[in-house]
């Protein structure tokens, strides 16, 4: 096999196994940035998300309001509910509140984690792979003589 073969066999290798363990630590930390941010900071991302949710002439505002959720054992307990409403300029309801502002925040960050585990993953791929093509090289080279 080609040293430019087994160089870009190898680093394709690489960079999958590179990206999986890189991938396996951004994402959880994408779920939970994402995940205080929509809480800590509504507002915030409730501006960011207002261009691709809320129909034009809008703004985006943020709803809170006391509930109740359940624990493990069935149990009720309160929490605070985000909602994210559309309101026009006189300020009337365009669009109903819904908390899918939070689950397109924090999927975004996922695919922003994705996108730049790939690129780590790359940067470690590449160089092992032409280390690798360089090695097998003169591994063959040193075996034809």
């Amino acid at each position: 096999m080609k040293a430019t073969a087994v160089g870009t066999t190898s680093g394709c290798v690489i960079w999958i196994l590179a990206f999986g363990l890189v991938s396996l630590c951004l994402c959880p930390m994408a779920a939970v940035v994402g995940t205080l941010s929509t809480t800590l900071g509504a507002d915030s991302v409730a501006g960011i998300m207002e261009p691709y949710l809320c129909p034009a002439n809008s703004t985006a505002d943020i709803e809170t309001f006391e509930t109740t959720t359940t624990d493990e054992f069935g149990n009720l307990e309160p929490a605070t509910a985000y909602e994210m409403r559309c309101l026009d300029a006189e300020g009337n309801v365009v669009r109903e509140g819904s908390p899918d502002f939070a689950f397109y925040w924090v999927g975004l960050l996922m695919l922003v984690s994705l996108v730049l585990a790939g690129g780590l993953a790359f940067l470690v791929a590449a160089p092992l792979g032409a280390f690798i093509a360089r090695r097998s090289g003169r591994a063959k080279s040193a075996n034809n003589l």
